[in-house]
């Protein structure tokens, strides 16, 4: 019966029709005969059309795009459509956003023709999963907090530790940032609201080995900053004095409060000299030897006395230098001749008033005290490496390499007035950098280890290890896998995935080494800042007008709108009532 209906209406409608025509041709009134039977025949061509369902066919072009949305740490809910299909990694996420689904990796999005990222976004290692996967990214503000970060992790005793980076405050409140050790604030700055401002902390360890420091805003944690401070390796030095003197009394108790094998020969008058010898065995000083200078591993001599050597004497001195590479750190403490020691560091002394004590910079560092200098400094030349300087970049410290050790030529000669006034942390920051560029070197090879990026607890890792050959390398008791870079013969890759936070352990052969891992909410400000950045850059290089989107053309069925022949209908009727009503 139903699909016998339409034919039914037809049929009953040309039925309707014919006796609509028959009886406006039976009526006496012929006046617009031939426009009446038009009007009925539509009237009834509307109806069954009313009744009937009028379609034609069409074909339309559709897109094959599979939209998903992936939202990240930072994201705004009301910013994604229901419409959505949402997709999420992260537990905490899918429990704040029921609709996501969650899912095991984001390679389950590779069949995605385009993603869209909500939020913070997502770090390098992340990003990598995507394989290419084209992207739009809708960042967030950036976050309130310490953006970027930046220390030197490996300290020799005495060295100061560095923190510089960026901080965002987007209050309208100050901010103190306070950097803390060991329960102890050891320095702090304010930062102006309303403005991502940089910093720029130090502190002096007072201590050797791990130790783990931490950046406050306020009172809210920042991240934990993990050291690690080399005690002064103990060296032997042979101190050749002039005469006695503060500069090298100090210096030579210094040297032997921290550890090191210490021979001092200060000249008494022609040809005669006084030796002292600590944490070392005495022996004849009167004649310098190759023999002698083969005991130490470095020198520590005034210029004029250094110039005062027989040519025997010298000639040792700058074999020694050149061949077997013994360190040589000259004091200039006269204007005499000149030279080979000083090939290299040519002396100028300033007219006029000498300068008023002032910080001076230590391989880059500032000073935490005030120094007099006086008016000699070294004349800059290439191939030397300026050690120390004034606020001025007047170089009083330089080294050069000679052969196979170096030599390191400085024009201070009153350090010691810092030991006098208290300062230990200036000094030994100075007479470390000096001894540390100068001395012999070792002949072992150390295994290089570098992490190529910040390790969080869970995340992978990877360290890059500089060897010979492959050695195997067991991390807190495990063995890892190393693979050989195919660029660079010495280089090996591994990659390891920390469960714990805190310093991981490993060891190679012999040797252990240390590197530590963050806890998740470390730095969180960094990551976020760090994932935005990365996020953006992927998101440049992989966009949506670079994808040629599937075009579908698709035949569909389309009704024709009923109003239409309701307007007919209407039409023909009231012509019909209306020429009955006048006729």
């Amino acid at each position: 019966m139903q699909s016998n209906w339409p034919f039914i209406v037809i049929a009953l409608c040309i039925l309707l029709a014919l006796g609509f025509i028959w009886l406006e041709y039976r009526r006496a009134n012929n006046r617009f005969l031939l426009l009446r039977i038009v009007a009925a025949i539509i009237a009834t061509a509307a109806l069954a059309c009313i009744i009937l369902p009028i379609t034609y066919n069409s074909s339309v072009t559709k897109r094959d795009d599979h939209k998903a949305v992936l939202p990240t740490n930072g994201f705004d809910a009301d910013s994604i459509g229901d419409d959505s299909a949402i997709f999420t990694t992260d537990l905490a996420i899918k429990k704040a956003y029921p609709k996501a689904k969650l899912i095991n990796g984001l390679d389950e999005l590779s069949q995605t023709d385009r993603l869209h990222v909500y939020g913070y976004g997502l770090s390098s290692a992340e990003l990598q999963q995507l394989d290419s996967l084209s992207l739009v990214f809708h960042p967030s503000k950036v976050p309130a907090g310490v953006t970027q970060v930046n220390w030197n992790g490996r300290l020799k005793a005495g060295e100061a530790l560095h923190i510089q980076g960026q901080y965002n405050n987007t209050s309208a409140q100050k901010i103190k940032l306070v950097l803390r050790g060991l329960n102890t604030g050891l320095d702090s700055v304010i930062l102006s609201p309303n403005v991502q401002s940089s910093f720029d902390l130090s502190a002096i360890p007072k201590t050797t080995g791990k130790v783990v420091f931490s950046l406050y805003a306020d009172a809210a944690l920042q991240g934990n900053i993990p050291v690690q401070i080399d005690a002064v390796k103990p060296l032997k030095v042979l101190m050749l004095s002039a005469s006695p003197d503060f500069e090298s009394k100090f210096l030579k108790n210094w040297l032997s409060e921290n550890g090191y094998a210490v021979a001092l020969r200060s000249a008494i008058s022609k040809d005669k000299f006084n030796s002292e010898y600590i944490n070392i065995d005495q022996f004849n000083l009167n004649k310098i030897s190759e023999q002698t200078l083969g005991r130490f591993d470095v020198v520590i001599g005034d210029l004029s006395i250094l110039n005062a050597l027989s040519p025997t004497e010298s000639g040792a001195l700058k074999q020694e230098i050149a061949d077997k590479g013994l360190g040589l750190i000259v004091r200039a403490d006269s204007t005499g001749k000149t030279s080979w020691l000083q090939k290299y560091f040519p002396v100028d002394r300033a007219s006029g008033k000498e300068s008023a004590p002032a910080p001076l910079i230590i391989n880059g560092n500032k000073s935490q005290s005030k120094l007099s200098y006086g008016l000699a400094h070294i004349v800059y030349q290439n191939g030397t490496q300026p050690l120390v300087k004034t606020a001025q970049d007047r170089v009083l410290a330089s080294s050069a390499i000679s052969g196979s050790g170096k030599v390191v030529f400085t024009t201070l000669n009153n350090t010691f007035s810092w030991m006098l006034s208290g300062n230990k942390g200036d000094y030994s920051a100075l007479w470390s950098v000096l001894i540390t560029k100068a001395v012999r070197k070792n002949d072992a090879v150390e295994i290089g280890i570098e992490l190529l990026s910040p390790p969080y607890i869970s995340d992978p890792v990877t360290l890059q290890i500089s060897q010979g050959k492959s050695s195997p390398i067991i991390i807190n008791g495990q063995e890892v896998a190393l693979v050989q870079n195919p660029w660079i013969p010495f280089e090996y890759d591994l990659l390891y995935w920390p469960q714990t936070a805190g310093w991981q352990s490993l060891k190679q052969n012999d040797q252990a080494s240390s590197w530590y891992t963050y806890a998740r909410q470390d730095w969180k400000t960094v990551q976020n800042a760090d994932k935005l950045s990365a996020t953006k850059k992927y998101a440049n290089t992989h966009k949506i007008s670079d994808i040629v989107t599937k075009q579908i053309q698709q035949k569909i069925r389309i009704d024709v709108p009923k109003i239409y022949f309701y307007i007919l209908l209407l039409v023909a009727c009231t012509f019909l009532w209306i020429e009955t009503k006048f006729s």
